[in-house]
């Protein structure tokens, strides 16, 4: 972290990367964003997902969704190392 740029900006930092991985629809660089043992789940992932298991599951929404994008609506620092994000996800379903 650099030394001039408080804690909660690099946390929002990091989450930043994060959105833009997915926007980009880059598995690698969403993964980057997470710490070694980081786990992702949502209602449809069917409990944690991290490493290769996660980045399948990326790519098969990205082939389910091909235009698939991520807007912040706002996004803060809930507590050190803690960032809570609210964003709006857009996209046409054309898979599974």
């Amino acid at each position: 972290m650099d030394a001039t740029m408080p804690a909660s900006a690099d946390a929002i930092a990091v989450a930043q990367r994060y959105f833009d991985g997915w926007n980009r629809r880059d598995p690698a660089a969403v993964l980057s964003t997470m710490a070694p043992n980081g786990t992702y789940a949502d209602p449809t992932t069917g409990g944690p997902l991290s490493g290769e298991a996660f980045n399948g599951y990326m790519k098969g929404l990205f082939s389910a969704f091909p235009d698939v994008s991520f807007e912040i609506a706002s996004i803060g620092v809930a507590a050190p190392d803690l960032v809570a994000a609210q964003w709006v996800m857009r996209g046409t379903n054309t898979g599974s």
